[in-house]
């Protein structure tokens, strides 16, 4: 919550704001309903139907209609789990089904969606415009003739542990990444020959392992007005992220087969803030602007160095808690003095770059220690 001495009071939940009504959220989880809307407004989407657990067969025979590969997801699943693709034969789409049925989602609808060939590509809308487009692609390795499948994974694991959003979002090595090396005739302890290229993760989201790169200058206007389209398509949505998959950025639509496969009204934006690869895009910052003006609050100026004052209600904080944190501070090149104050409560004087200090504070959350934090207050000094 952001409070203004003589002026209204502007709300946030990671990142909702009065950008979105509450029915808003809701309907972007249900990824066929969404679709369905997205289709009435004549935007490009792939074709694809919703079926339940039981209803293998006639998946399969619409996987044949559609003609393989094919994409298996959850109805409302998150984050990219649970969602499979190049499905490529019917012993991969009953393998597919399994993987559903023994996670998080299995009650839910899955649906079988026709796989459009090209990268993903994450846009942000804010209001009535596009700010940002990520494209983060699905993990993958290529041979040196040298190393292991697992030594050169572990490079990639080292290259996230530098980044401010990447550091808690580790490359998982687990079944589906061996199911998935399997598949392209290969395991962790393969060396592969020099230039040859394996991917490690179905999905291309960031807590798959995917590895995000800002590339908006180079996204043709009509796939950024496409965007903005489907963020309004979508009733009580000013603020999304919308999945678009498409060959080639610098092309128009017309020329291409590309498509909308998610709209989410929470998205990340850790990731266009901090992407692995090209300039950062200032996404909180437009969207805290867009907010305020819609409510009426008066902004400062940006700063780029801060003063502030952090009250932490924490009630299992330990000492290695608050001593975790102090270290990141220091690492980050921050100034950083912390002290109880009080029964479940922490209290911090913080100096440093904004950029710097906005990571810190979502450590606090965030933490590797998992202490959970029930709330932040955040003052300028």
């Amino acid at each position: 919550m952001a409070f203004s001495t003589d002026g209204p009071s502007l709300p946030f939940n990671k990142s909702g704001t009065v950008l979105n009504s509450r029915p808003a959220g809701p309907l972007t989880t249900d990824k066929h309903s969404t679709r369905m809307l997205l289709q009435q407004s004549g935007l490009p989407t792939p074709r694809g139907k919703c079926f339940g657990h039981g209803n293998l067969r006639a998946a399969a025979a619409y996987a044949e209609e559609l003609g393989y590969p094919v994409v298996l997801k959850p109805l409302h699943g998150a984050q990219g789990h649970g969602v499979v693709t190049g499905i490529s034969s019917t012993e991969d789409l009953q393998w597919a089904f399994r993987d559903v049925a023994e996670s998080a989602y299995a009650h839910d609808d899955i649906i079988v969606e026709e796989q459009i060939e090209g990268e993903a590509y994450r846009i942000i809308v804010v209001g009535d415009r596009a700010v940002s487009a990520l494209i983060s692609r699905r993990g993958a390795i290529t041979g040196d003739g040298k190393h292991t499948v697992s030594q050169l994974i572990e490079r990639r694991q080292e290259l996230r542990r530098r980044n401010p959003h990447l550091m808690a979002r580790p490359i998982r090595i687990d079944e589906r990444m061996r199911h998935l090396l399997a598949r392209q005739d290969a395991t962790l302890d393969s060396v592969l020959r020099s230039g040859r290229v394996v991917t490690f993760t179905y999905g291309s989201n960031t807590h798959l392992g995917g590895e995000p790169a800002q590339v908006l200058p180079e996204v043709h206007s009509s796939i950024l007005e496409a965007s903005v389209r489907a963020v309004q398509a979508l009733p009580g949505l000013g603020f999304g992220g919308v999945d678009f998959l498409v060959p080639d950025i610098s092309k128009p639509l017309t020329q291409q087969r590309a498509g909308i496969c998610e709209i989410n009204s929470l998205p990340a934006i850790d990731s266009h803030e901090y992407p692995l690869y090209g300039a950062p895009m200032p996404v909180a910052r437009e969207m805290v602007a867009e907010s305020a003006a819609r409510s009426g609050l008066p902004l400062g100026e940006y700063r780029e160095v801060l003063d502030l004052e952090v009250t932490i209600e924490a009630p299992e904080a330990t000492w290695r808690y608050r001593s975790w944190l102090r270290a990141k501070a220091r690492r980050m090149g921050l100034r950083c003095r912390m002290r109880r104050a009080g029964q479940g409560r922490v209290s911090a004087e913080l100096q440093g770059g904004a950029r710097h200090a906005a990571v810190w504070l979502a450590l606090i959350q965030h933490n590797r220690l998992r202490v959970p934090v029930r709330q932040v207050e955040t003052i300028h000094a």
